[in-house]
């Protein structure tokens, strides 16, 4: 008996191999592209930092602004001077 055509898939793996790496290439390319129009990696760390900077130059949890250099620490009125 001769075999058929069809029942010899000696290469179908390795053709499969190649499609899965295509489409996981073709995914992979479009998700970067679309991280970087977004800019999400870089409001993961601008977004935070800017509250962190603001907490090491005022001691306040906000952006380092005018209105947080306000509410500095040394701007308070803390002087105590007891009265005779």
């Amino acid at each position: 008996m001769k075999k058929s055509a069809l029942r010899n898939q000696h290469g179908q793996f390795v053709v499969e191999g190649i499609l899965l790496m295509v489409v996981l290439l073709g995914a992979m390319t479009l998700m970067t592209t679309k991280i970087r129009e977004l800019g999400l990696v870089s409001k993961l760390v601008t977004g935070p930092w800017d509250k962190i900077a603001g907490m090491t130059e005022n001691g306040v949890w906000a952006a380092p602004s005018d209105a947080s250099r306000k509410q500095h620490p040394n701007t308070y009125n803390r002087i105590f001077t007891p009265e005779d």
